[in-house]
């Protein structure tokens, strides 16, 4: 491992899961710039923490900082007045948006304290990694024109003021798939007119992290692309694994391998997801050279609209579908392209005539052909969707069986079925498993 000292900008927040509760109560802990620490100190790096956060906040801060993440030094770069720092967090494991809401974040103040350059001289950084916010990002940039060190961004939220700056050399930029930024500005855009964009930004490399699909890298001194895998566990929560991917592979474990530094990141970001544990991270830096050659789950943003799933399913008016409505939003989330067979084809109903039913068949028929796989959601023992089941089977093609009620019963159904899933979660991982295979099998 190369030696580094970084220096964390950012804000603190807790972070309060709703959807996790312990001893009859939603889970709190320390968030913001708080899981980038919990990763450089899992790595055995020095670092150091420049923070704003609201004045209830800092005696935890710096007493956990200190005290538990072993950071070297602590810099209140500031105070935010107004609001709590709090963030609600409605969707843990992130299977779907993870429904952020920063509570009275709208009128927060932010009250510089400590001029950003004696931090500076005080630590002596090799390496600044910015999580931007409202605290005055474009300021802090001003300050390193003169910087020696490497300067990272990770460009996911709160990045108004810096867009247009191409002034400061910049290392790497992070930007994640999930976050606002990405669906603000970047969405729409194809990755070959990302790099035309960030190449006028003084960029050395562009990291898009694609969540449970893998990352990719553009290094624009040597106009190559890389990419890894992502590894996926049994996910408890996804909040802040994207800031241990960055610290992770800002550490270069694997020297000046970028595709090695890229899947030691995602093994980081996996064990943080299930709660990370120091012995585990160990495990995988002692044995590094065999953990980031192994497959994992490769599958390219732009690419999953190219694999339509059927979404087999009693999707009637006068059914109760909010399983499935769920379901749908968080594939469209992840750039998937769900089909509803009765939403695009129509409804049979007894008015109609045996030539109307057999139109809407042969619709339903011809999406089930199109469609590369099938999720069939259980919500109740449907007629329809068994034989929507039958036929795919025959055909050959994978089958994620959803059964969110917990009523299937039955060992030959279950089994006939390529994947058997529970949760929605499940669901999520079982189609980046399918859909990664066909990627790396061409189909």
């Amino acid at each position: 491992m190369h030696n580094r000292k970084i220096l964390i900008i950012g804000e603190v927040y807790v972070d309060q899961h709703l959807d996790i509760i312990e001893n009859g109560y939603s889970t709190s802990r320390l968030g913001g710039i708080f899981h980038a620490a919990r990763s450089c100190d899992a790595l055995n790096i020095e670092y150091a923490l420049a923070y704003y956060a609201p004045d209830y906040l800092v005696k935890d801060v710096e007493k956990f900082g200190i005290d538990v993440l072993r950071a070297s030094s602590i810099f209140r770069l500031g105070k935010v007045d107004k609001a709590p720092n709090v963030m609600l967090i409605g969707q843990s494991d992130e299977s779907g948006n993870q429904l952020y809401e920063n509570i009275l974040g709208r009128q927060a103040e932010y009250v510089s304290m400590l001029p950003f350059m004696q931090v500076l001289d005080d630590f002596d950084p090799t390496d600044i990694i910015i999580f931007p916010g409202r605290y005055g990002n474009a300021g802090i940039l001003s300050n390193l024109s003169n910087y020696e060190g490497k300067i990272h961004i990770d460009m996911n939220y709160d990045c108004d003021d810096i867009l247009d700056l191409d002034t400061i050399k910049i290392q790497t930029v992070f930007l994640s798939t999930s976050s606002t930024s990405f669906e603000e500005f970047f969405k729409e855009i194809s990755y070959d007119n990302l790099i035309k964009y960030f190449d006028k930004k003084n960029v050395s490399q562009l990291l898009i992290k694609e969540n449970r699909g893998g990352s990719w890298l553009y290094d624009f001194k040597e106009k190559t692309s890389y990419e890894a895998p992502a590894h996926i566990g049994e996910i408890i929560h996804s909040v802040g694994v994207g800031d241990v991917y960055d610290i992770a592979f800002m550490s270069e474990m694997v020297g000046t391998n970028i595709a090695g530094n890229m899947a030691f990141a995602a093994w980081m970001s996996s064990l943080y997801a299930q709660t990370i544990h120091k012995e585990n991270v160990e495990l995988i830096v002692q044995n590094i050279e065999d953990f980031v050659e192994m497959e994992g789950i490769r599958v390219p943003w732009n690419e999953r609209v190219n694999y339509p799933i059927y979404m087999a399913a009693p999707d009637f008016d006068y059914v109760d579908t909010e399983k499935l409505d769920i379901l749908e939003d968080s594939l469209l989330y992840h750039n998937f392209k769900p089909r509803r067979p009765i939403q695009e084809n129509g409804q049979v109903n007894k008015e109609m005539d045996m030539n109307e039913e057999r139109a809407i068949f042969a619709k339903d028929m011809e999406l089930l052909s199109e469609c590369k796989i099938m999720i069939a959601t259980l919500l109740y023992n449907d007629q329809g969707t068994l034989v929507e089941i039958g036929n795919y089977q025959a055909n050959g093609k994978p089958i994620i069986l959803y059964d969110p009620y917990l009523k299937l019963d039955n060992m030959f159904l279950k089994n006939s079925c390529t994947y058997y899933c529970k949760t929605k979660s499940q669901v999520i991982d079982a189609v980046f498993t399918v859909v990664s295979r066909m990627v790396k099998n061409g189909e």
